[in-house]
This record gives structure tokens, sequence and C-alpha cells, in this order.
């Protein structure tokens, strides 16, 4: 069996009990990571205690770890192209695991921002790794659906910290809340045993024996008559030497340059806005208990908004789904910022997080599909962590919005203007992915 015959097959299948294994560990990854960058939030009204720090110092604290997430994420995506995806997640979880447990153990302020910075380069790298290998192992006519249903678990992982914050932080302090990431130590043998390696990664690097034994563990069958494929490192934009093309090369930089804006406006306005919200919520004359739990049902929102994205993916055009869905986080950001009352305040921040759960549940797969295999680790894991740019400079300029006595409304206000301008930038991209095997998008870039 040749490589364009394989890739034929593996673009044909049907959906199956694979598939299921590997979303449950892909997606468990992310809720693993979204308990890590959000459980911090909730931390920081018992450190301010503690340790009586000022409220740009716990802005630091955030941004410490986004920053660690920048580095890994250019470092994973990096390694996952020359070792491959599985290797490099498998021992990323362990890593991850080690750091949590020393976090939960850190003795003063200054141990805990250098652990956190060191637990966010785990973080940052778990996020390109294990959405490149999903886009690598899905069949065509069910990618973006699966890369959905993945990013979904960081809602669950989000909502799973609110609990942790509203149950364990105000009962029993905040370290115990943070031990319970070491779970990734249990995550990162299933990874390595029971998922392949890409086969997509094993034929970029010529390993067509091994990508056959490892396509023939899957045994997969075909849903339906073949679907074109190319092979896994079709061709460079036109006029590009293929040993040449990079990430900013031909046609290729324009659609980076528009993606790292799109997650750097992702991760300001999330980080910006949920790490912070308990405590700009119990500023706002009510309890720490009380503003705990309104942020836990507000952070229900991001369930249902990938969810819906999950049904939408595959049926309508990708380009235009994210545009819509930044646009219409921006609104909600600026409403939600205006939003007076406890039923407003629920009302829209549930909105807010139905929003962004839709673009981020979009925006993993679209960033993805648009590189070949080549280069695709490299190009998600720079663009997730450029984005990160977006999460170190939010908390820690909400901080001293904070401190100055600035409102909701001004913070929120800030915050809102990220994802409209990267949704007039993104229009600029006119490639379309849905339907389309990944080596045909990349024939087209």
């Amino acid at each position: 069996m040749n490589q364009i015959d394989l890739l034929q097959q593996f673009d044909n299948a049907r959906f199956g009990k694979f598939h299921l294994a590997l979303a449950a560990l892909t997606g468990s990854c992310w809720l693993l990571a979204a308990y890590g960058v959000t459980i911090i939030g909730f931390l920081l009204p018992a450190l301010r205690t503690e340790w009586q720090v000022s409220a740009s110092e716990l802005g630091l604290v955030a941004s410490a770890g986004m920053l660690g997430m920048l580095i890994g994420s250019v470092l994973a995506g990096t390694l996952s192209d020359r070792l491959g995806r599985r290797n490099t997640l498998s021992w990323t979880l362990l890593y991850l695991g080690l750091v949590f447990g020393l976090s939960a153990a850190a003795w003063n302020y200054q141990a805990l921002l250098i652990l956190r910075l060191l637990t966010g380069v785990g973080l940052g790298a778990i996020l390109p790794v294990s959405s490149t290998l999903i886009s690598e192992f899905s069949p065509t006519r069910n990618r973006g659906a699966l890369s959905v249903v993945m990013n979904a678990c960081w809602g669950l992982g989000g909502t799973l910290a609110a609990l942790a914050g509203y149950s364990l932080v105000l009962k029993f302090g905040w370290r115990p809340a943070m031990f319970i990431g070491s779970v990734s130590l249990l995550i990162s043998p299933l990874v390595r045993f029971l998922l392949p390696e890409s086969v997509r990664f094993l034929l970029s690097k010529g390993r067509i024996e091994q990508a056959q034994k490892e396509f023939a563990r899957l045994h997969l069958q075909p849903a339906g008559p073949a679907l074109p494929s190319l092979s896994p490192n079709s061709p460079a934009p036109a006029g590009a030497d293929l040993k040449k093309t990079g990430i900013w090369s031909g046609a290729y930089g324009r659609i980076t340059f528009s993606l790292w804006l799109m997650w750097i406006a992702l991760n300001f306005l999330y980080q910006g806005a949920f790490i912070w919200l308990p405590t700009l919520l119990a500023s706002a004359e009510t309890s720490e208990s009380h503003s705990f739990l309104m942020t836990l049902i507000i952070s229900l929102g991001q369930l249902p908004g990938t969810l819906m994205i999950a049904f939408l993916v595959d049926r309508f055009s990708r380009r235009k789904l994210i545009i819509l869905s930044l646009g219409l986080l921006s609104i909600v950001a600026f409403l939600f910022g205006l939003s007076q009352g406890d039923a407003w305040v629920l009302i829209m921040g549930f909105l807010l997080m139905v929003f962004n759960g839709m673009a981020w549940g979009i925006a993993y797969p679209f960033s993805a599909e648009l590189y070949p295999t080549r280069m695709r680790g490299k190009a998600t894991g720079w663009a997730n962590g450029i984005g990160r740019m977006g999460g170190v400079i939010a908390p820690l300029a909400v901080g001293w919005v904070v401190q100055a006595g600035g409102s909701l409304g001004q913070v929120f206000g800030m915050l809102a203007c990220a994802p409209f301008l990267t949704a007039l930038v993104l229009s600029s991209i006119k490639i379309e992915t849905t339907a389309r095997s990944l080596e045909e998008i990349s024939s087209h870039s």
C-alpha cells in the first residue's frame, strides 16, 4: 500500500472505537489543561490573604503561567515535528504532573511564581500537540466535529476548576485544588501505550513501513466513496521552494499573521476576563463564596458553546464560523461590562462563555488544517505560543485597572476590542477547509 492509498483510506474511514479512544484521551488532556489554566483565578483571593500581596502581584502570577505556555507551545510544536506527536504528548503529561505537585507545596509567593511559570510550559505544550494529533487521525467527514468535541473538554475542565474553587478552596485552602493537576501522571502512560504514532507524521518522515503497521493496528473500515487525497507533504504555495518553505513563506505568511492575531485576541479576552472574574465579582460588594458561585454558573456556558460548534463545524464554512464567533464574543463582552444586578451579570456572563466556547472550539481545528504535515506541529505550536502573549498581558493589564479603581465596564470594554479587530483581519483569509482532506487544503494554500 503506497502513501496516497494509505491517506485515502484514512480520510475515508468510518468513525469507530479508535476515534472514540482518541477523543477521550486528547479530551482528557484538554480537560487537564483547562483546569490548570482556570484554577489560578479561584486561588488568587486565597493567595492574597495568605501572603498579603497586591492585585498587580497576583496578576503577575497569572501572567507567569501564560508566559510559560508561550514557551511550552513553541517548544512542543517544534519537538512534535521532530520526535513525533505521541511521544511529545506523553512526556509532557509526565512533566506536568510533577510540577503541579511541587506547586501545591509552594512555600512563598516567589516560589509559586517560578513554579507557575514551569507549570505553564507543560500546559502550553499539551494543546498544540493534542490538536495536531486529533486532526491528523480524524476522517475528513468527522475532523471538525472530533476536534470540537476535544475542545468541549476545555469547558468541562473550566467547570471542574470552578467546582474545585467553590468546594475545596473555600473550605480547605488553595493547595488541594492545585494538587488535582497531578492526575496527568496517570494519563501519560495511557497516551504512550494506547495511542499509535500519527501515520501522517511517519509518512512525512519517510517511515512508510512503520506507518503501515500503525495503520493496520487501527482496523479502520471505509465509510463510503474515496475522497481525494494527496501526499502528506502536499505542495507549497505557488512559486515557493519546498525546502525553504516555512510558516512565513509565500501564502503562509498572511495565514500565520492572521492566526497569531486571532490567538492573541482569544487569550487576551479569556485570561483577562475569567482569571480575574471571581475577584472582580467579589469586589462588587458580594461575598467571596457568592462570587465563586456566580463564576461557576457563568463557566457552564462554555460547554453548550463548544457543542453548538460541534454540530455546525462540518456543515458550514469554518472561516465564516470563526469570524462570526469572534464578532459575537466582542459584542457580548462589551455588554457584560455594562451589566448591573446578579441576574444580568449571570445572563451576559453565560452568553460570554457560550461564544467564547464557540470561538475556541473552531479556532483549533481551523489553525491545524491550514498547514501541511511537515510543519503542522511547528505552525500550531508557534500560533498557540504567540497567542499566550495576550494571556501574559491581560492579567497584568486588568490587575493595573483594578488597582487603579477601574470598574467592570472599563475592564470589559478594554477586553472586547481584541476579538472585534481580529474578526476584521481574519476576513482576509479565503481558504475553505470544510469537507476537504488536510493534503487538499495545503495544496491550495
